[in-house]
């Protein structure tokens, strides 16, 4: 708790990410890889090469490809299927989305000290939108889904372009994310970063990355910022 309240004290502003750490979607993302895969093989781009991507990068490589053969028409149209593909699979999921633990909590203390906060979300706007607020946060949020970007997280371009929007620097920045692109991209853009590890994850989840801090529930941020004022 030591280390945690040397971070967080003078922090001007947090990034979180949104699944798995503001809420809890339970999106089906094998299935976005698979059917991903599936438009990659229609689109006669190897699939099996494509496996060894995360889903946004599968979208790129199949437009990419494409490019290369000089199809450009067959890859716009192959990107906006893939983005129908996401979209869907999302929509279904963000209307029974829950508040992950002390999330609401956690942004309104923030607020109260004056530290900024940002969302930043590999998910689509229409989506994040719907699960915030069936999960009863503030409307006001600050939040930059994937289509907002050129370059999703890990690129550090998405959190440098939050962290603009707040008017906030990011060596007094802190990302918080429940996924090891999360702690790269905040590392990326020259943040501090906190990993939350999910129950279900390994102890050494983060290990490979090493952000500043691990937790278990976002109550520890909660608590360390008490222990601050005493």
């Amino acid at each position: 708790m030591i280390v945690m309240k040397n971070l967080l004290a003078g922090v001007d502003a947090v990034l979180f990410d949104l699944d798995g750490t503001l809420v809890e979607t339970n999106i089906d993302f094998a299935r976005m890889r698979d059917e991903l895969l599936v438009l990659a093989g229609r689109y006669e781009v190897d699939s099996e090469a494509a496996k060894q991507f995360d889903i946004l990068r599968i979208i790129d490589y199949i437009d990419e490809t494409l490019r290369s053969r000089g199809m450009s028409q067959q890859a716009d149209r192959s990107r906006q299927e893939a983005a129908r593909i996401l979209e869907e699979i999302e929509l279904v999921h963000s209307e029974t989305a829950r508040e992950m633990a002390f999330a609401r909590e956690l942004i309104q203390l923030l607020r109260s000290r004056g530290v900024k906060v940002g969302i930043v979300t590999r998910n689509c706007r229409q989506a994040s939108k719907i699960s915030l607020r069936v999960s009863g946060f503030d409307d006001d949020l600050m939040m930059l889904a994937r289509e907002d970007v050129l370059n999703a997280k890990p690129h550090p371009d998405h959190l440098l372009l939050a962290l603009e929007r707040l008017g906030a620097e990011p060596e007094r920045s802190i990302m918080v994310g429940d996924h090891i692109m999360d702690i790269k991209g905040g590392k990326a853009a020259g943040m501090h970063t906190i990993g939350l590890l999910a129950p279900e994850r390994p102890r050494d989840f983060f290990e490979k990355v090493a952000p500043d801090a691990v937790i278990e529930s976002l109550r520890e941020i909660i608590d360390a910022f008490n222990d601050l004022d005493s």
